[in-house]
């Protein structure tokens, strides 16, 4: 017969042993169970420790269910956090040489009272955010570094933590003001505090120090911080304004969660901590009207036992980003001494290219065949079927953007001046002439205009607009977004036209024709350092130099390989 489970034999007779959860070792103060079954017969042995085994699961299914931690003891971790930090508050006051400057005084007012007030509506929101770093202090203080409790246990202690923290900042605001008689009002600050402090159990104190409200905070609040420092990347041209909107939503966030403390209280656990808050939020947190108005945290709650995709590992780490690069000025200010933000390793992202599927060519044959190229009722009913074929930008973009692989903003800001000849072949320029936005110095590049393009009557368009003096190719396209892109309400109207179209697929859009163009161009057997050249992709190692050697003509060859396989001929335009 085989081995027994749980069980072991000395001289003879069977025992049976178990191992105790982790998060029970505290209570049951040991770390296995163990008890001799009294026999020395295997059959025996074997329904005794089923038995046993069957006995334990129900014991260690009882005390999970049961408050691991007891009144006795939540209430001595308030009286712990309270008394420590008004008595810690006590000790920096009478340390201090210099009375404090009334300036610095009256902050200390505005501060704890809009603190206290921050937790009231946490307190009636049951947000425990602000008290998690504080939560786990105390536990660890008071049980050791490795204590596990159950998730209603850690509530209930967050619970009192903030009910204790209220009390805490009307006691520090009362002393800002001058008066050191103030008294709890919450009852249960008034009932543990006619006790005596309990001793801490744990041997091991915990690596960081009592996460306290300062008496003397740090500096100025983190929102403020952050702001001046988000404003600063703006107004140096650091960041463009979509990357500035994208950190204030981070900073603000950030405040949400740990409270709106001075930057140097933070520490690299409440690092780890928002990072597993990110990696928990649903993708769609920021746009679903159902979490409008709702904290992350509670999101997270709500959304844990659902389905969703959740912010992807690139998102998460454009959130550190942000948080990094404020923190690294920090540092260099000397308001700071570690990035807490730094060197954290995030999961594999997929590439941009490819998140995004590509147009394939019976795709593009349904977009092609549909009423912005083969007739719509007017300008405004472009997705209705009609006779009026409109040769403007919505017409040209997808057309451009296919057979050249070009970006959608490279397209849109195009002036005429960048469609020209060169060795006798049509290119279009893109350079970093005064108004246009290029993503980096590989974007710098001539990109022939595709035979297709020609024959559909691109060059007779150009023409036209230069006729009417024009200075933009497609001069109805008007800026929008936080960075005026000129590309910005076109590709709102695409997304719609696709809808109305029913030609939208998640995942396949502007962008994607980019995808199909050097799809196509790989599929026609051209090197890729060719396409990189053309596209504007950046090439590593030797082929970065062959393709400084790159003619117009090579690059000419390598754009008339794209074959979309959609017969365009009656859009013709005869020379």
């Amino acid at each position: 017969m085989g081995s027994i489970p749980n069980t072991i034999r000395r001289g003879g007779i069977f025992y049976f042993r178990r191992a105790v959860p982790v998060a029970l070792q505290r209570l049951f103060n040991r770390s296995e169970l163990t008890c001799s079954l009294r026999t020395a017969d295997v059959v025996l042995a074997r329904r005794l420790s089923r038995c046993l085994y069957v006995c334990s699961e129900e014991l260690f299914d009882a005390v999970r269910t049961a408050p691991m931690l007891s009144d006795e003891d939540i209430a001595a971790l308030v009286k712990d956090f309270y008394s420590s930090i008004l008595a810690q508050d006590e000790t920096v006051r009478l340390m201090r040489d210099d009375p404090i400057p009334e300036e610095r005084r009256t902050h200390y007012i505005e501060h704890y009272r809009q603190l206290a007030e921050r937790s009231r509506i946490d307190l009636a929101n049951s947000a425990f955010g602000s008290v998690r770093s504080i939560t786990s202090t105390m536990l660890a203080r008071r049980f050791g570094q490795d204590v596990q409790v159950e998730k209603m246990d850690a509530r209930r202690v967050s619970h009192a933590m903030l009910r204790a923290g209220i009390e805490v900042a009307e006691a520090l605001k009362a002393r800002a003001e001058g008066d050191f008689s103030y008294e709890p009002k919450d009852k249960l600050l008034v009932a543990v505090l006619q006790g005596p402090v309990e001793p801490p159990q744990a041997s091991v104190q915990p690596s960081d120090p009592l996460p306290i409200v300062p008496p003397a905070p740090a500096g100025p609040p983190f929102s403020e911080e952050a702001e001046t420092f988000r404003e600063a990347q703006l107004r140096r041209k650091v960041w463009e304004q979509q990357t500035g909107l994208q950190a204030r939503k981070t900073y603000a966030l950030f405040a949400e969660y740990f409270g709106d403390r001075p930057l140097a209280n933070f520490t690299r656990r409440d690092a780890a901590r928002f990072k597993e808050l990110l990696e928990d939020l649903p993708a769609n947190y920021g746009k679903a009207a159902e979490y409008r108005g709702v904290k992350a945290e509670q999101v997270v709650e709500r959304s844990k036992s659902l389905d969703v995709q959740r912010l992807s590992p690139r998102t998460v780490q454009r959130h550190f980003a942000a948080l990094a690069s404020l923190w690294a000025s920090v540092i260099e200010h000397g308001r700071a001494d570690t990035n807490i933000f730094a060197d954290w390793k995030f999961a594999a992202s997929k590439r941009a290219r490819d998140q995004r599927q590509m147009w394939e060519k019976d795709e593009l044959e349904a977009l092609f065949s549909s009423p912005v190229w083969t007739g719509c009722q007017s300008a405004n009913r472009r997705s209705k079927p009609g006779s009026v074929i409109l040769r403007d930008e919505k017409f040209w973009l997808p057309l451009i953007a296919v057979f050249s692989g070009m970006r959608q903003e490279e397209i849109c800001q195009l002036r005429l001046t960048d469609v020209r000849q060169v060795e006798s072949i049509w290119i279009f320029d893109l350079n970093m002439r005064t108004g246009q936005q290029l993503k980096n110095a590989n974007a710098i590049r001539q990109v022939p205009v595709h035979a297709e393009l020609i024959r559909l009557g691109f060059l007779t368009y150009a023409d036209e607009q230069r006729k009417v003096g024009k200075d933009l190719l497609f001069a109805n396209l008007q800026p929008g977004g936080a960075d005026d892109r000129l590309g910005h309400n076109y590709s709102k109207w695409f997304s719609r036209y696709r809808r109305e179209t029913g030609l939208f697929v998640p995942g396949r859009d502007f962008h994607s024709f980019r995808h199909s163009a050097t799809t196509f161009m790989s599929r026609a057997s051209v090197q890729h350092s060719v396409i990189d050249a053309v596209t504007g992709h950046a090439t590593a190692g030797e082929t970065a130099r062959y393709d400084k050697g790159l003619t117009v003509s090579n690059l000419k060859e390598a754009i008339d390989t794209i074959e979309i396989g959609v017969d365009l001929s009656r859009l013709y335009v005869p020379a």
